[in-house]
């Protein structure tokens, strides 16, 4: 076959052949699935992304062909733009087309008619939920969200109050997109639940996600982690994310433990007016909380085994690729319970779950884990049998290449 990947992050050869090993932001889910479909099969590959360039910029190499298009797709998207893509798409002569993630404008090429062979689209996120007041901004009031902000963003229509707008304007399209298309591939309760809701007659094929190497190769143990040391990822990126949440569970619990620490992944703008308004609270706490910055697959895990719990804090989400990770070098995992994630954890089987935004309930949770070692290994054990099972690369690439020969073989 020929199968023509859309995805919202743009990679190159090596980093596919590599599944994603290298990469230091999102996706790397994504490159683990070609790269290992890559070694499995003998099918060809086209990757087709989108990136700040002004022309396309093309890469080959045996059966893989990547290209980085101009344009951005999460914004609003002109014809023009989606006729590259068909044109690519065209070009390429894929058998079908795999579209990663609704968040973007590619379904709009098949709903419409545009790309005429058949395609898979694995759900991500749903910008639907995700575009809702409170799960956008959780439970900050009006100041503190005008807190989020530079005066300068407001005044230029940027930052969140803009990005707010801008996530309606994307579910609307994504809605169109879930409507238009027949074949969808998820991994959680809640998404096959909106896209039933949306498309009753739609075919829905549960597909894992691969994690990538560094995660099955480390392995949490109580005696490797530094006590009440807390793990967390994505605290610049979004509200949603619960940020605040954690670092106010902090705040409640530094009397108590005053060696607690957060070590904080991902990037924290210096910039933008989220940014600052996070740094400012990360600083109320003194020298607890470490940025640890953008970091690799290896890199990610290593911190993982060093800490004491792994923290998922959001309003929102369908099946965080953190928590998975965590799970896999299993360690303890917190979770908010919402969206996909009870399809991920199991209350006081392999984690715990407290309600979204309530920071004295995750402080009690921590609590727990910090005062019972056997509660926390009992948890990681659990969490890393379950995750090696959910995870596996064979199972997850039959069912992917299954799901391939099913839609295939409804379009005859």
């Amino acid at each position: 076959m020929r199968i023509l990947h859309f995805m919202n992050a743009p990679f190159s050869i090596d980093e596919l052949k590599s599944g994603g090993e290298g990469i230091h932001s999102s996706g790397g889910w994504m490159a683990a699935l070609l790269g290992r479909m890559l070694k499995d099969t003998g099918h060809s590959f086209a990757c087709v992304s989108f990136g700040k360039t002004e022309k396309v910029l093309a890469s080959h190499d045996n059966r893989i062909d990547c290209f980085i298009m101009p344009g951005n797709l999460f914004d609003r998207t002109s014809d023009h733009t989606l006729h590259a893509y068909r044109d690519l798409a065209g070009q390429w002569r894929p058998d079908l087309v795999h579209i990663h993630g609704t968040e973007a404008a590619y379904g709009l090429l098949t709903a419409r008619g545009m790309v005429k062979c058949p395609a898979l689209i694995s759900l991500q996120g749903l910008m639907g939920p995700y575009s809702s007041w409170y799960h956008y901004f959780g439970n900050n009031s009006i100041l503190e969200i005008v807190r989020m902000h530079r005066c300068v963003e407001i005044l230029s229509m940027r930052g969140h109050w803009t990005g707010f707008l801008r996530a309606g304007n994307i579910a609307q399209r994504e809605k169109e997109i879930i409507t238009g298309n027949r074949f969808f591939m998820g991994r959680t309760a809640w998404d096959r639940a909106y896209i039933r809701a949306l498309n009753p007659s739609a075919a829905y094929y549960h597909g894992g996600e691969l994690m990538r190497d560094a995660f099955w190769q480390e392995r949490w143990s109580i005696g490797r982690a530094r006590r009440r040391r807390i793990i967390f990822t994505n605290a610049g990126g979004y509200p949603r994310k619960g940020t605040e949440t954690l670092l106010e569970a902090v705040k409640l619990l530094q009397p108590d433990f005053p060696d607690i620490q957060v070590g904080i992944a991902g990037s924290i703008s210096r910039r933008s007016g989220y940014g600052r308004y996070v740094r400012r609270r990360i600083a109320d706490l003194g020298h607890t909380a470490i940025e640890l910055g953008q970091l690799s697959a290896a890199d990610m895990a290593k911190e993982m085994v060093k800490s004491h719990v792994f923290v998922s804090p959001s309003y929102i989400d369908n099946s965080p690729n953190a928590v998975c990770e965590a799970q896999l070098v299993g360690m303890p995992v917190i979770s908010t319970y919402t969206g996909g994630v009870p399809s991920l954890v199991e209350h006081r089987r392999t984690g715990l779950f407290f309600p979204t935004g309530d920071a004295p309930m995750l402080a009690a949770r921590l609590r727990e884990i910090f005062d019972d070692d056997d509660l926390a290994v009992q948890l990681g054990g659990n969490a890393h049998t379950v995750a090696v099972r959910r995870h596996n690369p064979d199972s997850i690439v039959r069912e992917t290449l299954t799901a391939y020969e099913n839609v295939l073989g409804n379009c005859a």
